[in-house]
């Protein structure tokens, strides 16, 4: 059956309809989130896809921030990761690798290769210290696969973490390892050369903080609309004030450095999105266009012709004020008349381009696709770490002013880690 014209223009516009979870549906918990109330930001977290990749990797994150034990989710995860990963290639990365998974949402490189490091921090916490190990291994070869050597993604906040995790289980070598990959991708750090050359025992204490209330999604206006390629016109937003923190243990204090580079998870997610579905996203993506430019087309055409029959109706109403001052012998009122009718021209100009203007503003909101792109939230800005060369009693954080919220979670680990989160979303 031969769909209507009407039907077919529903259809287009109703094209993007899914059950996925928008930028909306996390405003409650990223407002608790940002107050670094973990427990409401764990239970505002939206339902839509609540056993999905996304869905389980977000709780999970703010689970452990919040000193939960419980992996089991999480690890069911990890372990339909490593059947479900792929490995590509394109012109843009060279390669890559991704997961696909069963609700239709491709896993990034750096979310999948954190999984396994949280997974491998959650079994360090339960005690279970080879079991961390096996995480710690797995994501180092996915951090160092020689098969990607070209198109290799690497990162040194993930090096830290996972350099975090070796140190719990007790592995210094390996650990160090990863701090100097870290000092390598960021060579202007004199704070990873520190944390690459030094020593470490069981007596010191290697501490991590989570910093920013997390990178946002928007349109980029330094790129040019481009009909075919909606995400390439996305950029990713932090908003972090990148604070200066302390630790303080009684009356010791033990300096944090702030490590900046979390950004670059963000744009090679927007990237490797467009490398692996640039198909069938195109293909929406046109849809989507094609039902917003219909859409505004027609309710343009409406507002131009009012325009033009508004603006017609003011000139001839002045037309007939310049003749009755004909009749009348009346200059003042053809000067008045012809005023009115060059109004009228000008009227009609305006409310024209009003509607013009009106029409591509309203484009471009159907086509900001911000609010829906899928990504993991919650991750980090960037990251402060420092060690203490004793283990801490009853640390807290120093920041200014004094009474902004954070967290620190109790030190864990052979070698012990201290783990905290800090949103650093208010001005000091």
């Amino acid at each position: 059956m031969r769909l209507s014209f009407y039907s077919y223009v529903l259809l287009l516009l109703c094209i993007q309809c899914t059950s996925i979870a928008k930028r909306q549906e996390y405003e409650d918990s990223l407002r608790a989130y940002k107050k670094a109330n973990l427990e409401n930001a764990i239970s505002y977290l939206p339902t839509e896809e609540k056993k999905g990749f996304i869905a389980v990797l977000e709780k999970a994150h703010l689970g452990f921030l919040n000193g939960e034990t419980n992996y089991k989710t999480l690890e069911k995860l990890a372990e339909e990761s490593k059947d479900r990963l792929r490995f590509s290639a394109s012109r843009s990365l060279k390669s890559f690798f991704y997961m696909e998974s069963e609700e239709g949402y491709y896993a990034s490189e750096a979310e999948i290769i954190y999984l396994h490091i949280l997974l491998g921090l959650y079994y360090v916490r339960a005690g279970e210290f080879d079991k961390g190990k096996v995480q710690a291994r797995f994501a180092g070869n996915l951090l160092s696969g020689e098969w990607s050597a070209e198109g290799q993604f690497d990162d040194p906040t993930l090096r830290l973490l996972l350099a975090s995790l070796w140190l719990s289980t007790g592995s210094i070598d390996e650990a160090k390892v990863d701090f100097r990959k870290a000092s390598q991708l960021k060579p202007q750090s004199a704070a990873l050369r520190a944390m690459a050359n030094d020593n470490y025992n069981k007596n010191e204490e290697f501490i991590l903080i989570f910093g920013g209330p997390g990178a946002e999604p928007e349109m980029d206006p330094s790129v040019n609309l481009n009909f075919l390629r909606g995400l390439r016109n996305l950029k990713f937003r932090q908003t972090g004030k990148q604070s200066q923190l302390t630790i303080i243990d009684g009356v010791g204090k033990t300096n944090l450095s702030l490590e900046k580079d979390t950004l670059g998870w963000y744009e090679r997610h927007l990237t490797r999105d467009n490398a692996i579905s640039e198909l069938i996203e195109d293909s929406k993506y046109f849809q989507l266009v094609s039902a917003s430019a219909l859409k505004e087309g027609t309710k343009g055409t409406v507002k131009v012709t009012g325009a033009v029959l508004a603006g017609a109706t003011i000139v001839a109403l002045g037309a007939g004020v310049v003749y009755l001052g004909v009749e009348a012998n009346s200059s003042e009122l053809g000067a008045i008349g012809i005023a009115i009718m060059i109004t009228g021209v000008q009227l009609g100009a305006e409310w024209i381009e009003r509607s013009y203007d009106d029409a591509r503003r309203n484009m471009r909101k159907d086509l900001d696709i911000s609010d829906e792109y899928r990504f993991v939230r919650f991750f980090p800005e960037y990251v402060w770490i420092g060690k203490s060369k004793s283990g801490l009693v009853s640390p807290k954080l120093q920041v200014r002013p004094d009474n902004l919220p954070y967290t620190l979670s109790p030190a864990m680990g052979k070698v012990k880690v201290r783990f905290g989160f800090f949103p650093d979303n208010q001005r000091p």
